[in-house]
């Protein structure tokens, strides 16, 4: 990817693109207003609820979401790895700084239940994995813009992006909790 890594990561972690940039894939599957991010010390995890119709995670009775159609859960532990939990399985996002401008990332599939894999949050996967790659390297170009200037969070939209940045501040700082 021609971009820095933590822009790869803040793609990740906020889903206020997913309508926009997802919109004929992963945006239809799940209620964007249900979707919630919930930071945790060193990771977080992002909760889809699915569309209706939609496949849903199988969870089991006493888990603490049981009853409710769980799309997907996306858990970025700091720095920058991603688990992505999808009715068929698991998929996982491993993300390398090459250069300030360049990023490898690597990607993993573990399928538990093939029949599930066409539709839902988890279908089109490599479709959506090159429409993150897309905007993320147009971000790139905007930040390296003489037009960028930064802006405030989304309080509702952009909590995983800010406690990135709150980790990432305190790790370069040497006051890591």
């Amino acid at each position: 990817v021609d971009a820095n890594w933590a822009l790869y990561c803040e793609n990740y972690l906020e889903g206020l693109h997913i309508p926009f940039v997802h919109c004929n894939t992963l945006g239809g599957a799940l209620d964007r207003d249900a979707y919630t991010t919930t930071p945790f010390d060193y990771s977080s995890l992002q909760f889809g609820i699915g569309s209706s119709g939609e496949h849903t995670l199988d969870l089991p009775e006493g888990h603490p979401d049981a009853g409710t159609d769980v799309a997907a859960y996306y858990f970025w532990l700091f720095p920058n790895l991603m688990l992505n939990f999808y009715p068929w399985g698991l998929s996982v996002n491993i993300v390398r700084p090459l250069s300030p401008t360049r990023t490898k990332v690597s990607f993993r599939y573990f399928v538990v239940d093939e029949s599930k894999r066409d539709a839902g949050a988890g279908a089109e996967l490599d479709r959506v994995e090159l429409e993150d790659e897309e905007i993320v390297e147009q971000v790139q170009q905007g930040v390296e813009s003489r037009l960028y200037d930064r802006g405030r969070y989304s309080p509702s939209g952009e909590v995983g992006t800010h406690h990135f940045h709150r980790l990432l501040a305190a790790f370069m700082f040497d006051q890591a909790p």
